[in-house]
């Protein structure tokens, strides 16, 4: 890479706003006073919901469950169902993806959502065990980084619950998606005991 594409890169990766756990929750409740009106339910998952977790990661914008759009102008219809909203908070504006899933997934988030926890007044946020399932069937590499911290993290996932809730969906025809995620339990438990090894070295 020669200088110039170093610095084209760098300039492009300045214009790039990362969006912190305040705001992010602050746009949230923004629309979600709108959505309260409508009777629309709603919670935070995504990135925001990994910051409330513990796992504070760089996210550009914020993501929310709900069971039906909002109706205000979008910035974009979502392709699994939902829109994206543009949010001003202290002159800033931040992008909501607001899901309202109406694929093959539908059943899992809005399952995950009547599930949601209330972490604060006001502030609902998918369950531990909930993102596990979500972030496992979004496959992205960002979502396995996720799946794999919420793992690791000691007494966050009950593992147990998260089978449960699987099983909850999929009835019989559970099995292969348990047995997927049994390899990222194992996968995250190596991992763990790699990282205590470390320490004690």
């Amino acid at each position: 890479m020669t200088q110039e594409d170093l610095k084209r890169r760098i300039e492009r990766n300045s214009a790039v706003k990362t969006v912190s756990t305040e705001d992010g929750i602050s746009a949230g409740l923004k629309l979600g006073k709108l959505a309260a009106e409508k009777n629309i339910e709603w919670a935070f998952a995504g990135g925001i919901a990994m910051h409330v977790y513990g796992y504070v990661r760089a996210t550009v914008d914020v993501d929310v469950v709900a069971d039906e759009v909002l109706g205000l102008e979008s910035q974009k219809t979502l392709s699994f169902g939902g829109e994206s909203y543009l949010v001003e908070i202290e002159e800033t504006s931040i992008v909501v993806d607001w899901i309202v899933r109406d694929d093959e997934h539908q059943k899992f988030y809005s399952t995950a959502l009547a599930e949601a926890v209330e972490v604060r007044s006001g502030v609902r946020v998918i369950s531990p065990e909930w993102m596990v399932v979500i972030k496992h069937l979004a496959g992205r590499p960002k979502d396995q980084l996720d799946l794999i911290w919420l793992l690791q993290e000691s007494d966050l996932v009950d593992r147990e619950q998260v089978v449960k809730n699987i099983e909850k969906i999929l009835g019989e025809h559970s099995i292969y998606l348990i047995k997927n995620l049994q390899s990222e339990f194992d996968y995250a438990d190596v991992l763990k005991m790699r990282e205590q090894r470390t320490k004690y070295d």
